[in-house]
């Protein structure tokens, strides 16, 4: 038998029970439809938002709050997140993200350089530590010549760092001709291998065994446990949304655009994140 969580039906028995026209309008959470035996609930793909002038997830249907000027542009599919200096959108539930074992993240994106702090795309935050448990940073680059972009991407403890300028024998090397247009991005980690993988418009980016090998004392990393995992941003850092504040200077929110943004809990197959690029999905 198919349950809802849903305290919209409750309220019709309310209105039923003190008659039709005695109902009123209550202030009370988002109504969701969503079956307790859905296929989306543990389906891998747990988060999707589209950004089609909303900041709901289509996934379990949680409607974002938004802060600041955040907005809606036109995207690489429809409409498109525009962050902003001031602003962030915040989800209230981490959902089955907190206790994924393996990931893929992905998503379109289209910023400009900057100089300065570092802005953070999104972030999975942990309430007992300053870092939180995951998420993706663009720091500023201040050089007059160099227009290649310095990313760090961050889950549970490990750090991979494209912080290299020129021949790198990690393949960490900063991200080319990555400003000012629509670049398709997805990092995943695989459990069963303890590997870890980097994209950019489809293409799996050559790191060096070192990078891709997760160890943890020695031995595999295998199944990651995040810890103290509460809500979801995007656009900002976890101390943009009062979980171990105040922010430092150089935290900054992300001003760029966003598309088609997914998390799944398994770790995507090459061809699926190249099908993600191609697609333009």
């Amino acid at each position: 038998m198919r349950k809802y969580s849903n305290i919209f039906f409750k309220s019709v028995l309310v209105c039923l029970a003190v008659g039709t026209f005695s109902c009123q309008n209550f202030e009370r959470p988002e109504m969701m439809l969503i079956s307790d035996d859905d296929p989306a609930l543990s389906g891998p793909l747990q988060r999707f938002w589209a950004f089609e002038g909303v900041a709901t997830d289509s996934i379990l249907g949680s409607r974002g709050t938004s802060s600041g000027n955040v907005s809606y542009v036109d995207g690489v599919r429809g409409r498109a997140y525009k962050g902003s200096t001031t602003g962030q959108i915040e989800y209230a539930s981490a959902g089955k993200l907190a206790t994924m074992e393996s990931f893929t993240v992905a998503f379109w994106m289209n910023t400009t350089k900057h100089t300065g702090g570092a802005q953070a795309v999104f972030m999975l935050p942990n309430t007992e530590d300053f870092w939180g448990n995951m998420f993706m940073l663009i720091e500023g680059n201040d050089s007059a010549t160099d227009s290649s972009m310095i990313v760090k991407f961050h889950f549970g403890g490990n750090w991979v760092e494209f912080t290299g300028n020129g021949t790198n024998a990690n393949g960490l090397n900063r991200w080319p001709n990555a400003y000012g247009r629509w670049k398709h991005v997805a990092f995943s980690y695989d459990a069963a291998t303890s590997k870890f993988a980097a994209y950019v418009d489809g293409q799996k980016l050559n790191l060096a065994a070192s990078v891709t090998d997760r160890v943890r004392n020695n031995a595999p990393l295998g199944a990651l446990k995040f810890s103290n995992a509460s809500k979801f941003v995007i656009g900002g850092f976890q101390q943009h949304i009062g979980i171990r504040p105040p922010a430092d200077a150089w935290m900054l929110r992300y001003t760029g655009m966003l598309d088609q943004f997914r998390i799944y809990t398994q770790a995507l197959t090459d061809a699926e994140v190249k099908d993600l690029f191609d697609t333009k999905k």
